[in-house]
């Protein structure tokens, strides 16, 4: 077949036709255009790799926190650990994918290309060369081909124009009506039309041989140029094989070693559970092989006894009180103590003592282990809670001791009350700043029992009575006061004092705080709760979640668990959410 024909039976749109190189040539940006699309197709990888690998760190970090906080135990504990260990392990194998992926294969593909593709003003510069060398190699072959339309164009007119006038003249013949004369003009511009065909026969048929003589000549020059923007294109496929295999080699993390380590890792920590172990340490240390102290005979000791009421207060310290660390014996001819109004006048001495004491005796005396001393003992008192309540009212009833030691070295005043009526008079000023402190007895002041006369080994059968008179008045105080009722002084024979004078610290006494409007429960949306607005948004991750943005209000309908969620009402349905996420309205 020749190439003649092959140019008949061939297309408008070959490549051999005049301009139609314009699409190969324009393959050179669309290569440059590729190049683009697998970078942007690697980042969005790196991407996804790097989320993965982020969300696998924080699931991992919320399980192990769940397990910190959580019941399980032993061996079953460690199988827990070793899935989140695998999370672990698995999320940094997908961050080095991510990391190969940006720093190798999206690096090279940009080197490549930034050395492939040079840019000019308009166009890449390979893309002007090829199109000019296409251009150049098909201008002689155009000129050629541009005059043998000419031709072909002048041989048809001609041709139909002899058509035309040889009809003409057929018809004169016959027609009776034409003159000799006009059928002899007809036949005259008949045998011009033949000798015009005739001609630009001639001159098409020349034509088209210059052409195809010419032919060889346009097509080793396309193929030469062709063959360039070939071997362009070759170059890039071949890199884009290239650098996909290397795309592959981060990808498949089948091949790297560690990652089949992870998983025969996870399953050796998996068949190291033993439930046997783990229920012989459970009965260890939590279960019927536990060591006990069983209670064993303990013979009396009157060297250390322990002066404290029966049950905690719930205000200081667990193991507050008073501890006598010497005993000396009453002898046997001293007088009882004195009726309840030598008690009485000497708390109103104590309270005029505490008014009078200077913030510099406050503060030699506020060390957290004193020595009280009496007239044939001491007792020391250690404060174990210093930020509690009750070491701040033992603080102020220290104040009133030191007033005491000061008497008990005047020489005037020799003639003391005696001891358990002393301890009785300490007492109730530390309870009349109890009292101050917690006024209405709020839910966490847990009720202590009425001092135990038996507790004290000081006490004899003839004085039992009068201690017992002169402080039962203070713990009913303390009771009342606990109890939430208005505190009412017992009576006594001199007038009373009143809880402000007795206290040298009234005006440091904080009214109690009234309960917020925000702890109480409302109604809203149908539901009863606490309002809450949204300080940030939230994306729900599962499905029991409710979704947040910033300046939402809704029901918050239960208090912060141990995982750091409330649950809540909105937009019709109930969900959890994270805590510190809202703040009340």
């Amino acid at each position: 077949m020749s190439l003649n024909e092959d140019l008949v039976q061939a297309s408008n749109d070959s490549f051999w036709e005049i301009g139609k190189y314009s699409r190969t040539v324009k393959r050179i940006d669309n290569g440059k255009a590729l190049c683009d699309s697998l970078r942007q197709l690697i980042q969005q990888r790196s991407e996804i790799e790097t989320s993965y690998a982020k969300s696998l760190t924080n699931w991992s970090k919320k399980w192990n926190e769940f397990l910190d906080r959580g019941n399980e135990y032993g061996t079953i504990q460690a199988g827990w650990r070793g899935m989140l260990q695998e999370a672990d392990s698995l999320s940094e194998l997908h961050s080095l994918v991510s990391e190969n992926l940006m720093n190798k294969d999206y690096v090279n593909i940009k080197a490549w290309q930034k050395e492939n593709y040079h840019k000019s003003m308009m166009h890449f510069k390979e893309t002007k060369e090829l199109e000019e060398g296409f251009k150049k190699a098909q201008k002689p072959w155009e000129k050629k081909y541009t005059k043998l339309m000419a031709a072909k164009k002048d041989y048809h007119a001609a041709c139909r124009s002899e058509k035309s006038t040889a009809n003409q003249e057929n018809n004169a013949r016959g027609d009776s009506a034409v003159s000799p004369d006009q059928l002899k003009k007809i036949q005259e511009k008949l045998r011009k039309c033949q000798q015009e065909v005739e001609g630009t026969k001639d001159k098409y048929e020349a034509c088209l041989n210059d052409l195809n003589s010419y032919n060889a000549k346009y097509i080793e020059d396309m193929n030469e140029v062709f063959q360039k923007c070939q071997d362009f294109e070759k170059t890039r496929i071949e890199f884009f094989k290239k650098t996909m295999f290397e795309i592959h080699q981060h990808l498949d993390l089948s091949v790297d070693p560690r990652f089949s380590q992870v998983y025969s890792s996870l399953h050796s920590t998996i068949g190291q559970i033993d439930s046997d172990k783990d229920l012989r340490w459970w009965s260890t240390n939590h279960g019927a092989d536990m060591a006990m102290n069983w209670p064993t005979f303990e013979e009396y000791s009157p060297e250390l006894q322990n002066i404290s009421k029966k049950k905690d207060s719930g205000i200081g310290g667990g193991s507050d009180g008073i501890t006598i660390t010497s005993i000396r014996h009453k002898p046997d001819g001293l007088d009882a103590p004195q009726s309840s109004p030598y008690n009485s006048k000497r708390q109103v001495s104590t309270t005029e003592s505490q008014r009078s004491s200077s913030g510099s005796n406050i503060q030699q005396q506020s060390s957290t282990l004193r020595k009280i001393s009496f007239d044939g003992f001491s007792l020391r008192k250690k404060a174990k809670d210093k930020s509690s309540k009750r070491a701040t009212v033992c603080e102020k009833a220290n104040v009133a001791d030191v007033e005491e030691v000061k008497r008990n070295s005047d020489p005037s005043r020799m003639q003391q009350p005696p001891d358990s009526a002393r301890l009785a008079q300490m007492d109730t000023d530390v309870s009349q700043a109890d009292m101050a402190q917690h006024p209405s007895g709020g839910e966490n002041y847990v009720r202590s029992t009425s001092y135990d006369e038996a507790l004290n080994p000081f006490g004899d059968d003839d004085e039992g009575g009068d201690v017992e008179a002169n402080t039962s008045h203070v713990y009913q105080a303390i009771d009342e006061a606990r109890d939430g009722h208005n505190h009412k002084e017992p009576e006594r024979k001199e007038e009373p004092v009143s809880m402000e004078e007795s206290n040298p610290f009234a005006d440091d006494i904080d009214e109690p705080p009234s309960p917020s409007p925000e702890d109480s429960p409302r109604q809203m949306n149908g539901k009863e709760g606490v309002p809450v607005r949204a300080l940030y948004d939230y994306v729900v991750t599962e499905e029991d979640e409710l979704p947040l943005k910033a300046g939402d209000v809704f029901v918050k309908l239960s208090e912060e668990d141990e995982l750091g969620w409330c649950k809540g009402y909105k937009d019709g349905r109930e969900g959890l959410y994270p805590a510190n996420y809202v703040e009340p309205v």
